[in-house]
C-alpha cells in the first residue's frame, strides 16, 4: 500500500515494521511547510498508522538538498489579522502534537537545512539523527524575519536542550551543525549521509523493541543551578531580557515575544504572540527583506539572461590595504588564488597577516585547522610589479580614489593581462564610464564596490556601464557570490546606488552640527532609530579625509542636496591632521586608534568642536532629527529609483540594508515609503524643505505616487 497526497508520500513498512514518510515538494528544489501541508500532516499520518505492519515511523526528505526548508513564507503574506496568525500557528502546533503522539517511535533522519518548521516538525519526533555532512545544520531563524516559532517550538527546544542553549537559539536564530547539536543533545545520533536512512531505521526499531533509548543531555553543574528551579529560571530570563533591549534598543518586538512565550510556558502565548508579530511592521520589514534576498539571488544585471559567466579560479588585486586585503583574504578563503600588487614590501606583509589573522580567527572557531589556515594563505601571493597578472581572468583595482590614478591601472592592466581580463574597480563614486573612457576594451571595465570590513559585509555592489559587456557583469556577479556575497546590479553615475544614497544622510548629519546639535545627540538620534553606528561615527570610522573627497565628488554631480553648509571645517580638521579613527584624532577622542570612552560612551574631541561656531546650543530633538535623517536617504533612493541607476526597488532596499547600514526594521528605504505611506512621506519632505532647505523637496517618482495612491513595490 501507497499513500500519496502531494508533497507527502508514505513508504508502507516492510518486514522490518518501519515505516518511511517522504517529504517532496513538487517543484521545488527545497521542502517548505506550506498551510496546504501543514494541513496533510494529519492525513498522511492517520494513514500511516492504518499500516498493519508499521511499529515505527522514519520521516525524510526525497530532496538531495536538504530536509525541510521552513516555512512557506509567502503562505504569511496573506494572513489579515493577529487572530488569523494565531489560528495559523495554533493548526501548526496541532499537526505536531499529531506526529508527538502518534502513539509509536518516530525518527526525523535530517541531511542538509533542518530549519524552522522544519526542525520544530523534528522536535516533534521520538528521536533525531542526522548526517555529519557539513551541508547540514539546524536553526529556528524565525526571529530573523521578526517572527517566533510558531509550531510548539519554544516549548519543546527548552526542555530538548535546556533553557539557555534554546534561547541562545531562538533569539539568535544561529545555524546549529551536526557535531555541536549531538553534543548539546538536539540530535541522538550522528552517522555518514549515505548510511543516514538505514541507520534511522535501525534506530527507530531499536526505540519499537525497548533497545534504545533517546541519549540524555548531560546537564552542567550551571545548567542545574539556573534551569532547575524557579529562581534560577527567573535569572535566565531577567539576564536574557535584559541582552535583548542592550541589543535591539527595543526596536524589535520578536525577541521580547520569544521570551515571554517561553516563560509562560503555554502553546496559547506562542501561537498569541506569533500572530502579533506578525501583524507588526517590522516583521513585515523583515520578510520583505528575505523576499529581496530571494529575490535578486540570480540578478545578473541587464542583457544577461542566458549568458554564462566565465569561470574564475586567478584574481589579480591591485592595493593591498585594507580593502585590498579584505577582498584577497575571503577570495583565497573560497578557493580562488590571488596576486597582489602594491608599492611597498610592508603594504605586502601587512595584506598577509591581515590574512592569517582573519583565517586564525576561523580556525579558533573550528571552521578548519591549522592545515585549511596554511592552505588559504598558501593561495595569496604578492609583488611590487604585474608579475603574477597574465593569468587571472579578473583584476580587482583597489587603489586610492584618483580618476587619473584609475585611468592609468585600467592601461597597465590591458598591457599585462591576457586579452580579455576583466577590469572591475572598486571607486565608491567615481564614474565607471570615465574610468573606462581611455580604455582599449571598455566592454571589459566594470564597478564592483565593495564595502569594509569585506570579510564582514554581506553586499557587493556592481555597476554597469552602457557599454559594459553582458558576460563581464555575469562573471563578475558570479565571484562576488562566490565570496558569500549578496549583489545588487545599478547602473553609472556619480557615487552609484550605496554612496549616492548614503551622502545626503550624512549632509544631513554635518548640517544638524552647524545648526547647533551635539555630535552624541546626532549619533544618538541615527541609533534610535535602527543604524548601527550613528553618521559622526562613521565619518569616523571611514576616514574624513575619504568622506571630504566622496562629497565633493557628488556636489560636483548633485549640487544643492549634497552641499554641506561650511566647507572651512572640513578643510581645517584636514589641516591639522584629523582624518578620524586610523589618525587617532576625529570628532572623538582615541587612543591609538581605539575609541576612548567615559561611563561607556565615546568622548567629543574639543579639538574638533573648536571649529564648530554655536557648537551644543540647541537642545536635542531626537525623533524629529532621527526622521530627517531617515527621509534624507529615503528621497535620495527614489531619485535613483526614477533615473534607472536602480533598476528595481528591492536593490534599493537590500542595497540600503546591506551595505550601507540602513536599518533592517524599516525594510529598507523604499519599502519604508511604502509602509509610512508615500503621501504621506511626501508631505513631510515638504514641510522639511520649508524648514530646512531645497535639498528636502521630494523626488518626482514619489509624487506621482503621491498623487496616485499607489505604493513604489506596487
Amino acid at each position: 500500500m501507497t499513500t500519496q497526497d502531494s508533497a507527502l508520500r508514505y513508504e508502507p513498512a516492510g518486514e522490518d515494521g518501519i515505516g518511511v514518510l517522504w517529504f517532496d515538494c513538487p517543484g521545488k528544489k527545497v521542502n517548505t511547510l506550506s498551510v496546504d501541508l501543514i494541513d496533510q500532516v494529519g492525513r498522511v499520518l492517520s494513514a500511516a498508522k492504518a499500516d498493519t505492519r508499521v511499529r515505527a515511523i522514519v520521516i525524510a526528505s526525497a530532496k538531495k538538498s536538504g530536509f525541510i526548508a521552513g516555512a512557506d513564507i509567502d503562505d504569511l503574506g496573506d494572513v489579515t489579522s493577529a487572530a488569523e496568525g494565531t489560528k495559523l500557528s495554533a493548526s501548526g502546533q496541532k499537526a505536531m502534537d499529531g506526529l508527538s503522539g502518534l502513539g509509536m517511535p518516530t525518527v526525523a533522519a535530517i541531511h542538509g537545512d533542518c530549519l524552522g518548521g522544519g526542525l520544530e516538525l523534528a522536535l516533534a519526533c521520538t528521536a533525531r539523527i542526522a548526517s555529519s555532512d557539513k551541508r547540514t545544520k539546524m536553526a529556528l531563524p524565525e526571529v530573523m524575519l521578526g517572527l517566533l516559532p510558531g509550531a510548539g517550538g519554544t516549548q519543546r527546544l527548552p526542555k530538548l536542550v535546556g533553557l539557555t542553549a534554546a534561547l541562545d537559539m531562538m533569539l539568535t536564530g544561529k545555524n546549529i551543525r551536526s557535531a555541536k547539536a549531538l553534543k548539546m543533545g538536539l540530535i541522538d545520533r550522528m552517522v555518514p549521509h549515505n548510511q543516514l536512512l538505514s541507520q534511522a531505521k535501525r534506530f527507530a526499531g531499536e526505540l519499537a523493541d525497548g533497545k534504545a533509548a533517546r541519549r540524555p543531555r548531560k546537564k552542567k553543574l550551571q545548567d542545574r543551578i539556573l534551569e532547575d528551579n524557579p529562581i534560577g529560571r527567573q535569572v535566565v530570563f531577567s539576564a536574557a531580557r535584559k541582552k535583548v533591549l542592550g541589543q535591539t534598543k527595543g526596536l524589535y518586538p520578536a525577541p521580547i515575544k520569544i521570551l515571554e512565550a517561553v516563560q509562560a510556558g503555554t502553546y496559547e502565548a506562542e501561537s498569541r504572540g506569533f500572530g502579533e508579530l506578525l501583524m507588526s511592521d517590522e516583521s513585515a520589514s523583515l520578510r520583505h527583506l528575505f523576499h529581496c534576498i530571494t529575490a535578486l539571488k540570480k540578478d545578473n544585471g541587464p542583457d544577461t539572461e542566458g549568458v554564462e559567466p566565465r569561470e574564475v579560479r586567478h584574481v589579480g588585486m591591485l592595493g593591498a590595504g585594507l580593502m585590498g586585503a579584505g577582498i584577497a583574504t575571503v577570495l583565497a578563503d573560497k578557493g580562488v588564488t590571488v596576486r597582489l600588487k602594491d608599492l611597498s614590501d610592508d603594504a605586502l606583509s601587512s595584506a598577509y597577516k591581515y590574512a592569517k589573522k582573519v583565517y586564525a580567527k576561523a580556525r579558533r572557531r573550528k571552521r578548519y585547522g591549522t592545515a585549511g589556515l596554511e592552505e588559504r594563505s598558501a593561495r595569496i601571493s604578492g609583488g611590487l610589479d604585474y608579475s603574477g597578472f597574465g593569468h587571472a581572468e579578473i583584476v580587482i583595482e583597489a587603489v586610492l580614489e584618483d580618476m587619473d590614478l584609475k585611468r592609468k591601472m585600467v592601461a597597465d592592466i590591458e598591457a599585462a593581462t591576457r586579452s580579455e581580463a576583466i577590469f572591475a574597480t572598486n571607486t565608491s563614486a567615481l564614474p565607471i564610464a570615465e574610468i573606462a573612457a581611455e580604455a582599449k576594451h571598455p566592454e571589459r571595465v566594470i564597478g564592483m564596490h565593495f564595502f569594509s570590513p569585506v570579510e564582514k559585509m554581506p553586499l557587493v555592489e556592481i555597476i554597469v556601464h552602457d557599454g559594459t559587456d553582458p558576460v563581464v557583469t555575469a562573471t563578475t556577479c558570479a565571484v562576488a557570490r562566490k565570496m558569500g556575497k549578496h549583489v545588487i546590479v545599478v547602473r553609472d553615475c556619480p557615487g552609484f546606488y550605496t554612496t549616492r544614497a548614503l551622502a545626503p544622510y550624512m549632509v544631513e548629519a554635518i548640517t544638524m552640527v552647524f545648526e547647533g546639535y551635539r555630535l552624541e545627540d546626532i549619533d544618538q538620534a541615527a541609533t534610535q532609530v535602527g543604524f548601527p553606528v550613528g553618521p559622526i561615527t562613521l565619518m569616523d570610522e571611514v576616514g574624513i579625509d575619504v568622506g571630504a573627497k566622496v562629497l565633493k565628488t557628488m556636489r560636483a554631480a548633485y549640487g544643492e542636496r549634497m552641499q554641506i553648509p561650511d566647507s572651512a571645517m572640513t578643510d581645517a580638521f584636514l589641516a591639522e591632521g584629523r582624518m578620524g579613527r586610523k589618525a587617532s584624532k576625529g570628532f572623538y577622542v582615541y587612543e591609538n586608534g581605539e575609541s576612548k570612552l567615559s561611563g561607556g560612551k565615546k568622548i567629543v574631541d574639543p579639538g574638533a568642536t573648536k571649529h564648530l561656531s554655536g557648537y551644543g546650543a540647541k537642545r536635542p530633538d531626537l525623533d524629529l532629527m532621527g526622521d530627517r535623517l531617515v527621509l534624507a536617504l529615503v528621497n535620495e533612493a527614489a531619485h535613483c529609483l526614477e533615473e534607472g541607476i536602480l533598476r528595481e526597488p528591492m536593490a534599493g532596499d537590500l542595497g540600503a540594508i546591506m551595505g550601507i547600514g540602513f536599518p533592517p526594521m524599516l525594510g529598507g528605504p523604499l519599502f519604508h515609503a511604502d509602509v509610512r505611506g508615500v503621501d504621506r512621506v511626501v508631505v513631510k519632505l515638504q514641510e522639511y524643505a520649508q524648514s530646512y532647505g531645497k535639498r528636502f523637496e521630494p523626488s518626482a517618482l514619489l509624487v506621482r505616487h503621491a498623487e496616485a495612491g499607489t505604493k513604489i513595490h506596487g
